[in-house]
């Protein structure tokens, strides 16, 4: 996605910049899309809902881990007790327990997961060292190393001793006022409160949006990638925005408006019906399609092209025929005959409804005059129920005081009971204390297991690497050594070859020579 950033190491500045996108699509989905559909059912037009995307898991996710990594980042100014390693555990286990984060926030495996091929020369992260958030423009491996420094705005306190006690007026003038007061300042905090107040911002303009897409990822010109470009759409919600634009109604006036800019295409005698009946007669008067306008509580609303359809029909001066006129008039008398007449039905309705309800009412006081006598026994039985609680509460009151001053004599023994109930809840604590030290040491003798076995596999690895290499190595040797054998031989045999020729020559040439010498 166009200015998402997810790089061959992703750190603390691409989480923020990639929340920064995140709040962004979410603001333009909730304004644009969720604003779209809520403004249709408020209008009370037939809409049917779609699925739309939805960033705040992830919002509400990077929130959380911000908030740990200030609190890491306190502990690692003020105490020196936190470490990158035990920040990154810390927000990992917490995502696993959510139900919500664990789906946005996972673990990053020790050799960077499968993405790892994305990027070749990348140095994967180790053990507790990133996680994996899933943004909507995909998944993004995050390494934590360092975090803890960057989330700290304030300079190390010598250094702004030197800055403020500087002789060049320009140089102290950099310096913090509050220098040595807090120790801690947290850089994600004001990012985030910074984001905020440009959403705010957002909230009071009228806004247009552009939307950037990136041919490839190589970033070459004249080079098209059409599977990356869909990626794109489909992951900003551009999809949502097309579909709720061409099912919906892009254009959308109020009645007051609609009745003044398109007054003059009408009679004057239509001047005197209501706003919708005007609108009503105006879209039907100028043929414009059932399905391509819609009347609403207070707008107009019309597909695309129909409002300058209107526009280029009032500038042209077009006028509909008497016929068709008189015919929308007949309509509209029409309509008001079966609006009258459901008038008339209804009222002639409500007074056999009314006597509906006269009979039942008097049914029910036939009913409760017949039962009196019941409810008569029923206020007695109240009564002696009453009476009943009323001993019963004079029998606790008594118990009460009894209880009271065996209170009083037993205090001696309640003092010693209490004694033993807090050494025994004392006991108890450093039991829960202990086994909580237990469990921490188990956490850490398991961490230095992982770590451990996470050590011995890569030795393992490397060792099994270094015994293919050498074995590489002894069988290049082995097959050149069979090499200059088979070369040795087959100069042996040739050296061999070329001692006989030279033999069969020095026989041949003897021959001749006794042959010479016999014919002399």
């Amino acid at each position: 996605i166009y200015g998402f950033e997810r790089l061959q190491r992703n750190s603390f500045e691409q989480l923020c910049i990639n929340l920064a996108n995140e709040r962004l699509q979410q603001y333009f989905v909730e304004n644009v899309l969720v604003a779209e559909q809520s403004l249709y059912k408020r209008e009370g037009l037939p809409w049917n809902g779609m699925t739309l995307p939805d960033s705040q898991p992830v919002v509400n996710c990077i929130s959380q881990v911000f908030r740990t990594l200030d609190e890491y980042s306190q502990l690692a100014t003020t105490r020196g007790s936190a470490s990158d390693e035990q920040f990154c555990l810390k927000t990992t286990d917490e995502a696993a327990k959510d139900p919500q984060r664990k789906e946005v926030l996972k673990q990053l495996k020790p050799l960077g997961g499968r993405r790892a091929s994305a990027f070749p020369g990348a140095v994967p992260p180790a053990l507790n060292q990133g996680f994996t958030i899933k943004h909507y423009a995909g998944p993004v491996d995050y390494n934590t190393k360092g975090w803890l420094d960057k989330n700290n705005d304030r300079l190390l306190p010598e250094c702004e001793r030197l800055i403020c006690e500087s002789t060049c007026p320009l140089v102290s003038a950099l310096g913090e006022p509050d220098q040595g007061k807090a120790s801690f300042r947290s850089i994600s905090k004001r990012y985030t409160q910074d984001l905020e107040g440009l959403l705010k911002t957002l909230g009071t303009c009228n806004l247009h949006y552009i939307r950037c897409f990136k041919p490839n990822e190589a970033q070459k010109p004249r080079t098209f990638q059409p599977q990356l470009l869909l990626d794109q759409i489909v992951q900003c919600g551009t999809i949502e925005l097309v579909k709720v634009m061409h099912d919906g109604y892009p254009n959308r006036c109020s009645f007051d408006e609609i009745s003044m800019r398109f007054r003059s295409l009408l009679p004057e005698s239509f001047q005197h019906y209501g706003m919708r009946t005007f609108i009503e007669a105006l879209m039907l008067a100028y043929d414009v399609p059932q399905e391509q306008w819609a009347l609403g509580m207070s707008r107009l609303f019309l597909k695309a092209g129909q409002l300058k359809a209107l526009e280029d029909m009032r500038s042209e001066g077009a006028r509909p025929s008497a016929e068709k006129l008189a015919n929308i008039v007949r309509g509209i008398i029409r309509k008001r005959w079966n609006r009258a007449g459901n008038a008339v039905r209804l009222c002639n309705y409500l007074p056999k409804f009314l006597q509906q309800i006269y009979e039942q009412r008097a049914r029910r006081l036939a009913i409760r005059r017949r039962f009196r006598g019941a409810f008569k026994a029923l206020q007695f039985v109240r009564v002696a129920v009453a009476s009943i609680k009323a001993k019963r509460r004079a029998n606790l009151a008594g118990s009460l005081r009894v209880a009271a001053l065996l209170h009083v004599r037993s205090r001696r023994w309640l003092a010693g009971a209490r004694e033993r109930l807090a050494a025994a809840l004392a006991k108890r604590r450093e039991e829960e204390e202990r086994q909580r030290r237990e469990e921490q040491q188990r956490r850490e003798e398991e961490q230095r297991q992982r770590e451990e076995e996470e050590r011995r596999r890569q030795e393992e690895e490397r060792q099994r690497l270094e015994a293919e290499r050498q074995e590489q190595e002894r069988l290049k040797l082995e097959e050149q050594r069979k090499r200059l054998e088979e070369e040795r031989l087959r100069l042996e045999a040739e050296r061999l070859k070329r001692e006989e020729e030279e033999e069969r020559l020095r026989r041949e040439e003897e021959e001749k020579r006794l042959a010479e010498e016999k014919r002399l």
